[in-house]
């Protein structure tokens, strides 16, 4: 009788239910861990707010790719410029962490906000428009095989790829335009899980080179994380053109296994999925030929094994929207403070190589500058933020601003813009127009945490 009932049950759910709607005052697209700071930031000002995302968890870039070391802003003397909510799961997670603990914190940061409601599995069907605005979206609820209708006064996309702005007709660049014509866009890379390696006797590899007086930036330690062997990526053959390693990025897990950060694929597109399957294939195809290749020449590696990869690719870069400003590499190494500035950041403008062989041109230094409201404010609708990797941003300038603490930080601005506009009627370009607007916007965000500057 009991399996009778469950199966029953299984049915009825499995069955087209009734479409569900809901009216908020914010709605996010996209549970990344931008999205999760839009949505508790809009919900921390008093704001009803719902976030969607269309994969089954939420935590985007660290829960999908894994990647479980934070790229940090910080100030000249080493202290923290993005603060806020960014800072509220730092001191959780810390520099590097394991990747389970994480996912599970990133939810529950959503979980517990009162004022936020969420939903998983849940893809984009289409935008219910009314002229330049967005009213709301259609999305497909999966779990409970049923359409999802959310109507919203402000909308944030969190998506990586903007896909939001893009459904909505908002123009955009993708990547940078190649010699050829074609566009270029920074490589994937798969990250992958080794276990056996013998972590201590790879510390104390790091800290005598450190001692003989390494470069820091390109060799270091701290707590679970580690960095380092460029002349080890340097010596390896790949197997296929379309493949190559980069100094390595370590994570150390709860389990004791290690997370690798260095497997680099090219001519990945993001937007396409038959471009990313291939690149997953050549990505996997290659990674016995680097586990031993590591084994060989890495003290700590003689016994690591290959114990997995990510379920997705990480990829650093697709669409650029074009906003009401596009920040530049100027605005960054000039230190620009904008008058509209909602976030400070540091982190050295870090373009992989787009072709194989292709060198960054800029120093892997760190100078401090802002990011505008202007530039998570896209073209053509009233009352959409962008805050994502593809905020408005030329290729090179996104280089330093597509990290996580920086998209973090621009996720928690564009919730306490979008609360701010649904509760007193106005747009996100009304804000940068008025003064008055913009100081009150600014002063949300400083009592909230946020730093930014003199």
């Amino acid at each position: 009788m009991l399996l009778l009932l469950l199966g029953l049950l299984l049915t009825a759910r499995l069955e087209a239910a009734p479409a569900r709607t809901l009216s908020v005052d914010v709605l996010v697209i996209g549970g990344t861990p931008a999205g999760i700071a839009a949505a508790v930031a809009a919900a921390r000002t008093g704001r009803r707010t719902h976030l969607v995302e269309a994969l089954p968890k939420l935590g985007g870039v660290i829960t999908w790719a894994w990647l479980t070391t934070f790229d940090m802003n910080l100030t000249p003397a080493g202290t923290h410029l993005t603060r806020g909510l960014f800072l509220e799961y730092y001191r959780q997670l810390g520099l590097s962490f394991d990747l389970h603990e994480a996912v599970d914190k990133l939810t529950w940061a959503v979980w517990r906000e009162p004022l936020v409601g969420s939903t998983t599995s849940a893809p984009l069907r289409r935008l219910l428009r009314e002229g330049d605005r967005i009213t709301g979206a259609e999305l497909e609820d999966r779990d409970w095989q049923r359409t999802l209708l959310v109507r919203a006064k402000q909308i944030v996309d969190a998506t990586d790829d903007a896909d939001v702005a893009a459904a909505a007709g908002v123009p955009y660049v993708l990547g940078r335009p190649g010699p050829d014509g074609k566009p270029w866009m920074q490589p994937a890379t798969l990250i992958f899980r080794l276990r056996g390696v013998d972590w201590r006797r790879l510390v104390a590899d790091i800290l005598r080179r450190r001692a003989a007086g390494a470069d820091p930036a390109r060799w270091g330690v701290n707590g679970k994380a580690a960095w380092g062997y460029q002349e080890v990526a340097q010596r390896y053959r790949s197997t296929q053109p379309e493949v190559g390693v980069l100094g390595l990025n370590l994570a150390l897990q709860n389990d004791g296994s290690v997370l690798v950060n260095a497997l680099q694929v090219y001519f990945v597109n993001g937007l396409n999925p038959e471009s990313t399957a291939l690149g997953m294939e050549r990505a996997q195809r290659e990674l016995p030929h680097v586990v031993r290749h590591l084994r060989e020449r890495v003290p700590g590696f003689e016994q690591a094994e290959l114990a997995g990869w990510a379920p997705m690719l990480y990829i650093r870069e697709t669409r650029h929207i074009m906003g009401l400003y596009t920040l530049t590499v100027d605005d960054i190494l000039s230190g620009r403070r904008f008058e509209d500035r909602v976030a400070l950041a540091s982190y050295p403008i870090d373009i992989h190589p787009y072709v194989p062989g292709w060198t960054n041109p800029y120093p892997t230094v760190r100078i401090v500058y802002s990011i505008p409201l202007r530039s998570l404010i896209p073209q053509e609708v009233r009352n959409l933020l962008v805050a994502s990797r593809s905020f408005s941003a030329t290729s090179e300038a996104a280089g330093s601003a597509r990290v996580i603490p920086t998209t973090m930080a621009m996720g928690q601005a564009a919730g306490v813009v979008a609360a701010f506009c649904a509760r007193i009627g106005c747009t996100p370009a009304e804000v940068v127009r008025r003064p008055e607007l913009l100081r009150e916007v600014q002063a949300l965000l400083r009592s909230q945490g946020a730093y930014l500057g003199e």
